[in-house]
């Protein structure tokens, strides 16, 4: 139960908004007459917030799918009970009702230009340049077969939004660890501390990566160029690497 209680605090944030479609559920039970609304608005909402805070559904769930139990909470129809509930209470008298409304937005929003996952974009793509950078370096061109490249982690899923022409050995399957199954090699062979260049060699050829994208902090033993890795460029913090002896399909 603990977990369940985690989970819906994580999901409801401030708790505004949770309290309100708690409030605008009640409100529609008493206030509405329409059977269709009501049933779509009141009764299937609160009877999916009963099963989410039941543990045994929790179990089940989590049996079937481990670690998304949360996406229950995506289902419910917060905002569109909230807004109809809304414009139902204040509909005879609309311009106290929109002043209100307007200060329950503000007290219960929070400013998200202050958020540290915000910042000013750099491109049009709203992605980091050095993922721009890279990908121009080492896309095909136009008509050419996609090509394998290895990336760090954190840079896989800002290649996957630019282009579809660079194609990598591993995906979200690795970066989340509560899902099920084991990471991919290479994926765990970039985490250690220092990476032989054998065993980088080796399993690139294995997974036919083209290019090999490292940061400049990553530790690597040996002579990369020995294995026919050649640096071909490189941007502010990360190396990119032709893997030569993995020919182009």
């Amino acid at each position: 139960m603990q977990t369940i209680m985690e989970i819906f605090k994580d999901y409801g944030g401030t708790g505004y908004y949770t309290i309100l479609f708690v409030l605008s559920l009640i409100y529609l039970g008493f206030a509405e007459e329409d059977k269709r609304v009501k049933t779509i608005l009141v009764y299937i909402p609160a009877i999916m917030l009963l099963l989410f805070f039941i543990p045994v559904f929790y179990i089940l769930y989590n049996n079937l799918d481990a670690g998304t139990y949360y996406r229950i909470l995506w289902l419910m129809p917060m905002t569109v009970v909230i807004a109809y509930a809304g414009c139902k209470a204040i509909g005879h008298h609309i311009k106290a009702g929109v002043i209100l409304g307007c200060f329950v937005l503000i007290i219960s929003g929070t400013y998200v230009y202050n958020s540290p996952h915000i910042s000013k974009a750099t491109n049009p793509y709203h992605l980091p340049q050095e993922t721009i950078e890279i990908c121009d370096m080492i896309k095909p061109a136009e008509g050419e077969e996609r090509v394998w490249a290895l990336f760090p982690a954190e840079q896989v899923h800002f290649v996957r939004q630019y282009t579809t022409t660079i194609q990598m050995p591993y995906g979200r399957e690795s970066l989340v660890t509560t899902w099920k199954g084991d990471p991919h090699p290479l994926y765990t062979l970039l985490q250690q501390e220092v990476i032989p260049v054998d065993e980088l060699s080796e399993m690139s050829i294995e997974y036919f990566c083209n290019y090999i994208v490292l940061l400049k902090t990553m530790e690597v033993e040996g002579d990369l160029e020995e294995y026919g890795i050649k640096l071909i460029g490189e941007t502010e913090n990360y190396l990119v690497y032709r893997n030569t002896p993995v020919e182009f399909w």
